[in-house]
């Protein structure tokens, strides 16, 4: 038996880096995963890895109704729902390089703000009418270290993730009390496909192994019922490059 022995769990972004990551750990931990992203054959791909008894494929976009179909689609394969994990996102619409706000597009702003926080909002407001329903459930939401502190030439990026970091936070109020958190996870450099879109700033050499992250929110959504944690922070340690000891003197 794993922590998460007969749960059900949605992954938004289930075929990316995190996302993937997050699928493969509910699956170790005894769950079972509605793998919900856009292109069908990477989609085909997880759930094929995964195995078709402990995973379903649902490709979708950041829409009302195709959240809402999402939902029901998995209550109607798996009779249940216990955990959202919403980890698609951007860095910046596709093709364009790092630029400062003066220079952002209004097209680039919309593409960035739709995925990343719309349809955070979209997927968390899908399933939280279950979760309440059943007065209880874990949402996990993926922000980043530049939803916290604000990074030069990633304006529409930093505005999206600061309201996925504050979104979060007003859910976890609404529905503390009908037995739902609703948590947030901040990582800081990943090694995924994402840094493509960051050309031609380079990838850190430090960056975490998407698994790392994965394992942490498998790590929230198997919580005990009565513990939340907001703001979660991942980094390598050596993010942060620490002071030597001072040697002691030879007495």
């Amino acid at each position: 038996m794993g922590r998460l022995d007969g749960q059900v769990v949605i992954v938004t972004g289930g075929t990316g880096g995190i996302g993937r990551a997050v699928c493969r750990g509910v699956v170790a931990e005894g769950g079972r995963v509605t793998v919900a992203d856009v292109g069908r054959e990477r989609i085909d791909e997880v759930v094929a890895e995964l195995g078709s008894e402990r995973a379903l494929g649902f490709p979708f976009e950041a829409r009302e109704d195709e959240n809402h179909a999402l939902v029901q689609t998995t209550l109607s394969t798996f009779g249940r729902i216990d955990g959202l994990v919403a980890a698609a996102g951007i860095l910046r619409k596709r093709g364009t390089p790092p630029k400062p706000v003066v220079q952002i597009t209004v097209d680039e702003w919309d593409d960035v703000i739709d995925i990343n926080l719309k349809g955070t909002f979209l997927s968390n407001r899908a399933v939280l009418p279950t979760l309440i329903a059943q007065h209880s459930g874990t949402i996990v939401n993926v922000s980043s270290v530049s939803g916290l502190v604000g990074r030069a030439h990633d304006g529409a990026y930093c505005a999206s993730k600061f309201g996925v970091v504050g979104l979060s936070q007003v859910l976890a109020e609404e529905v503390r009390r009908d037995g739902v958190r609703v948590q947030v996870v901040c990582p800081h450099a990943i090694d995924t496909p994402m840094w493509e879109q960051n050309h031609p700033v380079p990838k850190p050499g430090d960056a975490l192994p998407p698994e790392r992250v994965g394992e942490l929110i498998v790590t929230l959504l198997a919580l005990p019922a009565d513990t939340t944690l907001l703001n979660v922070q991942i980094a390598p340690l050596g993010a942060r490059k620490r002071k030597p000891k001072p040697e002691t003197a030879a007495s």
